[in-house]
């Protein structure tokens, strides 16, 4: 395709797709501004780059990359995208599935919650596979909306916050680099002579996705205070303490409400034998 045909692909996928999740966004805002609508705001950006993220590993194995001269050189490309992509997916899908596991398994809320939203749920697994983060939209309560209502527990939030940090070491990191380098070591054309389309795109949603990831953990680890927790998660001694707890109070209710009764009987005792002097 020409270069005109490409930048029209170009400003056409970002242009139009940004405008879409921006729009998104204010929409959230101006329903209900309480709710984490920046939340909603960066899953769809990432689902957005996650999309693209596939798309583009489709076309650079398949697309004609000969630009170096060294035959050997052509497989670094595959071979970098692939295991940065394998491990990246096997990193997210092992953290995904053993914290949706907890939730169903120890949640009761959650647990009502999955059998009601099963497809949205697995939808919002596989996006994770990407980024991590993506997680936390089942729990933005976007427009008052139950799907996007999960009572996850207080642990599991703090969880998803700790990994998402480590998962921008494991994932985002060697991404980016990757693409930078695809983009201008193996098909430097595509900055000077020529455009390719999937490429810029690619670099660009996921160059944006790292930088509002970065600072938005810091923001989430360091000066966010945590939520309340949206369901109650004690131990088997929280429990017990607050059970002697209870039983201390009441006994002591008990004994105030005897000494009452006692006081009440003097008092009767005393007026009567003032009244028969």
């Amino acid at each position: 395709m020409s270069n005109l045909t490409e930048g029209i692909l170009i400003a056409f996928f970002l242009g139009g797709g940004l405008l879409l999740i921006l729009s998104t966004y204010i929409f959230g805002v101006c329903r209900n501004k309480s709710h984490n609508n920046f939340i909603m705001f960066n899953t769809l950006l990432m689902s957005y780059d996650w999309i693209f993220y596939i798309i583009f590993n489709i076309w650079i194995f398949t697309a004609d990359l000969g630009h170096v001269d060294l035959d050997y050189m052509n497989s670094i490309p595959f071979l970098t995208i692939l295991l940065t992509t394998c491990l990246m997916v096997f990193f997210h899908s092992i953290l995904t599935f053993i914290i949706l596991l907890r939730e169903i398994n120890n949640n009761e809320q959650f647990r009502a919650w999955f059998q009601e939203h099963k497809v949205f749920c697995l939808f919002i697994a596989f996006c994770s596979l990407s980024n991590f983060n993506v997680l936390h939209v089942l729990n933005c309560k976007f427009n008052s909306m139950d799907i996007f209502d999960a009572k996850l527990s207080f642990t599991v939030e703090k969880k998803i916050i700790h990994a998402s940090a480590v998962s921008i070491i494991v994932g985002d990191v060697p991404r980016v680099s990757n693409l930078l380098i695809i983009h201008f070591l193996y098909a430097p054309a595509s900055a000077f002579n020529h455009l390719y389309a999937i490429s810029i795109i690619c670099t660009f949603l996921s160059g944006l996705v790292f930088i509002i990831g970065f600072f938005y953990r810091i923001y989430e680890s360091l000066i966010r205070d945590y939520e309340k927790p949206t369901a109650q998660e004690f131990t088997a001694q929280e429990l017990t303490a607050q059970e002697l707890i209870a039983q201390e109070l009441t006994a002591q209710k008990l004994t105030a409400q005897e000494l009452t009764a006692q006081e009440l009987i003097v008092s009767k005792k005393s007026k009567k034998q003032f009244s028969e002097a």
